[in-house]
């Protein structure tokens, strides 16, 4: 950071852990305040947070620097109890929805992201819809969705009632298209809005872009800009939106 790092991502399997391990016990939260407040011309942006690692220490912290972006990256995977519970993990549709009103009373205007993945085995018609409800009630700005793979060696692998392969595509296409329906609008909804953009470079066809906060790298778009320098934080107003990606005014 002090040799000019202009973004910095903190990810890791599960990025919330961090610090549980210390001899004595930190957080996430304390190491966003510090980081946030010894380098506050650097970026700091949180990456696959998992659902317990959502915090009111952290959400706080959050919305308290302008320099940590108002973004997270909570992989959900799936919105039926059951297929959730098989998965090794916590929650339902319903207390995730109930999660997500809470983050955005609490940082209003903030991005989320998700991963999900269709077509675990046990995956029912019912379990599907439950997951493009859920879909459609969170109103994400972004969803990564994976037809479920079966690897050698994992539980999953040996679990009964594997979904067929073409079964496995066809909801993958399905829900890839509700969640395009449901997060284009709502990324084209910053236009007319001020922001500011990290340029990185020219593209292929020799035109100027970077990212905003509300953009991760390489998954979330790209916002094109009309000046700056590789590196340097522009502000730009928002004139336009095509599907994920923005232009800068």
């Amino acid at each position: 950071m002090r040799g000019g790092s202009k973004e910095i991502v903190l990810i890791a399997q599960d990025t919330g852990r961090w610090g549980k391990d210390f001899r004595q016990p930190s957080s996430l939260a304390t190491l966003l305040e510090r980081l946030a407040s010894e380098f506050p011309q650097t970026w700091f942006r949180v990456m696959y947070l998992q659902p317990e690692g959502i915090s009111d220490a952290l959400l706080s912290v959050m919305k308290s620097h302008d320099n940590i972006c108002s973004y997270l990256d909570i992989p959900f995977q799936h919105a039926s109890a059951h297929i959730i519970k098989d998965m090794n993990r916590h929650g339902s549709g319903e207390e995730y929805l109930k999660m997500l009103d809470h983050i955005r009373s609490m940082v209003p205007g903030i991005t989320l992201r998700t991963t999900l993945i269709v077509g675990f085995p046990g995956e029912t018609d019912e379990d599907y819809e439950q997951l493009c409800s859920f879909v459609a009630a969170a109103e994400f700005d972004y969803v990564g969705i994976f037809a479920y793979s079966r690897e050698e060696g994992t539980k999953a692998a040996t679990l009964p009632h594997q979904i067929p392969e073409d079964i496995k595509q066809e909801r993958y296409q399905q829900l890839r298209d509700l969640a395009d329906d449901v997060s284009v609008p709502i990324i084209s909804q910053r236009t007319g809005k001020d922001m500011d953009v990290l340029v990185l470079g020219l593209d292929e066809d020799g035109k100027l872009y970077g990212r905003a906060q509300c953009q991760a790298p390489d998954v979330d778009g790209v916002t094109f800009v009309h000046h700056g320098n590789p590196g340097e934080i522009v502000s730009t107003t928002i004139d336009d939106t095509l599907f994920y990606d923005m232009e800068g005014e």
